[in-house]
């Protein structure tokens, strides 16, 4: 009787192990595709980023070409919404305020260099600036990112990649 009651619970622990390794193979497989999700979230965010600058140089390029199809035909065009003071000549304007406090462009650079997985290029540190919501009536932006990039001490330049936070 004893050798009985042994072999059922030889049984029931078999049973329970089994269960225990079928339990690990989900959870094994529940972080797979929770890790696959954070990826494919992550991919999201950057095609949104990308986006976001595309329809930003798209309105530009539209509105260069309302502008100059407005100065070929002689017709006026439409009145630009000026500030009441001069804009200052340096790139350190300040984007439109999202909340209580506004930013610099070099603040706006270096978040986007944050967010990058590695170096990037100029233009490139320009087009995330600009997908962030930064605001600018400059033709050549690239240009003055460039520009504030080689004045930032907590900036460096990596030949032949780009730009990156010093660490």
């Amino acid at each position: 009787m004893s050798s009985d009651l042994l072999n059922h619970f030889d049984a029931q622990i078999q049973n329970q192990e089994q269960l225990l390794r079928e339990r690990e193979q989900e959870i094994g497989h529940l972080r797979r595709q929770r890790e696959r999700l954070a990826e494919l979230q992550r991919q999201r965010d950057e095609l949104c980023a990308q986006l976001r600058a595309v329809e930003s140089d798209i309105a530009l390029v539209e509105r260069s070409m309302t502008a100059a199809i407005h100065r070929f035909s002689g017709r006026p065009e439409a009145p630009a919404a000026r500030p009441s003071r001069p804009v200052p000549t340096s790139a350190a304007r300040v984007t439109a305020p999202p909340g209580p406090k506004a930013t610099t462009l070099k603040d706006e650079i270096r978040k986007a260099l944050r967010a990058a997985r590695g170096p990037l290029t100029g233009p490139a540190v320009a087009a995330r600036v600009r997908a962030g919501g930064y605001k600018t009536s400059s033709a050549d932006f690239a240009a003055i990112v460039k520009k504030h990039l080689g004045e930032m001490d907590d900036v460096a330049h990596v030949r032949g990649k780009g730009y990156k936070l010093k660490t």
